[in-house]
């Protein structure tokens, strides 16, 4: 008798959760299958018994979390719970408590996650692939950010209270380094770290295994120096950077020149950095270009740096022009930041603090995917799509959709 109860609680269990999966955002799930999260979970050795929350809800519940505008779990969840009960009336009285949701969002493992954010990924590459080149490199900006957490013990302890001018803080920080494509807006991959030990080149370096043999990879002064080209170099990419703030260009004795605004030097190596690797050679060939660029409102002469030495090939006019494109990745983190509340994170633990940066990253691309299909579909250049007005029609029309 207790078996059969048993038996008819888990079939009405799996029809619950069947018809809630049906009648959620078919507009994320069409580029995220359901197909794909139970492979993460298989694939990260998540075994999960049947519920009513399974681990395709709580994706969505948590990517939805981050386009949602109430910037609220709670709120997320209240509008994919309505819509299925807008399908299924007599199970009104039925949603799950607060408590039994936070707690599926728990049991999700981070490694679950990890695996759906590389797909992901993977998929705004390919869907980028036909766009993202320039001169047959593919352009990839990178740069980092910070983001607010709670001041829990945990997090404390984990990433410790920064610092500023007017001393310690009330709340850690986490720093958060992006890859992202320049002519999508697409999220190659990520690494977080505390504000206060890791820099932004120690997140940066495992990642420079993951870019294409060929990539140009553009970034600020706080990736320019000759150590760092030299990493770059050996990795198989280009580079283009702003002058260091330390680097004096009068100092630099030209090997040959293209203008006085453009030529190739030698740049020396730091011997502190050849004194701890000792294959970094005594200096490096890098093309000098000077351009006048408008940064954060004001016009300035800025010099950049590059691999690319060969004018011919690729004229300084058009270097300047791609070097200002790397202000995207700027966009990019104020969407993360502002459109997917990630500027102020919620997670209490250091667990949460990841899976919930990782759900931002994965609807970042849903919608930027969404984009391209939509650019592609209507002729139109991909940059003249706005990203909230694609989170507007996806809050807007999903639901609908779903019901039809």
């Amino acid at each position: 008798m207790v078996n059969k109860s048993i038996d008819i609680m888990a079939e009405k269990t799996s029809t619950i959760c069947a018809k809630f999966e049906s009648v959620t955002f078919n507009s994320i799930r069409k580029i995220l299958p359901d197909s794909v999260i139970i492979e993460s979970c298989r694939q990260a050795g998540y075994d999960y018994r049947l519920r009513r929350i399974s681990p395709v809800l709580i994706v969505l519940h948590m990517i939805t979390a981050g386009i949602w505008p109430e910037d609220s779990f709670t709120g997320s969840w209240q509008l994919l719970w309505s819509s299925f009960v807008a399908a299924f009336p007599c199970l009104t009285k039925r949603s799950p408590s607060h408590g039994t949701v936070a707690n599926a969002r728990k049991r999700l493992p981070l490694q679950v996650w990890e695996k759906i954010v590389a797909w992901l990924c993977q998929q705004a590459q390919n869907h980028s692939e036909a766009i993202c080149h320039w001169r047959s490199h593919r352009v990839v900006a990178v740069d980092g950010t910070c983001m607010t957490l709670p001041n829990t013990g945990e997090l404390c302890d984990m990433f410790g209270l920064s610092k500023g001018n007017y001393g310690t803080r009330l709340y850690p920080l986490v720093r958060l380094v992006c890859l992202s494509l320049v002519e999508t807006m697409t999220v190659i991959d990520y690494r977080l770290g505390c504000y206060n030990t890791d820099d932004e080149n120690t997140l940066l370096a495992p990642m420079l295994k993951l870019l294409r043999k060929g990539d140009l990879l553009v970034g600020d002064r706080h990736f320019a120096g000759a150590n760092l080209y030299w990493k770059y170099m050996q990795n198989g990419l280009e580079y283009l950077t702003q002058l260091h703030q330390r680097q004096i260009v009068s100092r630099l004795k030209p090997m040959w020149s293209y203008g006085e605004n453009d030529f190739v030097a030698r740049l020396k190596m730091g011997d502190t950095y050849r004194r701890k690797n000792p294959e970094m050679p005594k200096y490096i060939a890098a093309r000098f270009i000077r351009v006048r660029a408008c940064i954060r409102g004001k016009y300035k002469s800025i010099w950049l740096v590059t691999s690319l030495l060969d004018a011919k090939q690729y004229p300084a006019d058009e270097i300047a022009k791609l070097y200002l494109k790397r202000w995207r990745i700027e966009t990019l983190f104020g969407q993360l930041k502002v459109n997917c509340s990630a500027d102020l994170l919620r997670s209490k633990t250091v667990d949460g603090v990841y899976k919930e940066v990782a759900s931002r990253i994965c609807a970042i691309n849903i919608v930027r995917i969404i984009i391209l299909e939509a650019a592609e579909a209507g002729g139109v250049d991909v940059m003249r799509i706005s990203f909230v007005g694609a989170v507007r029609a996806i809050i807007a029309f999903a639901p609908a959709i779903a019901l039809r």
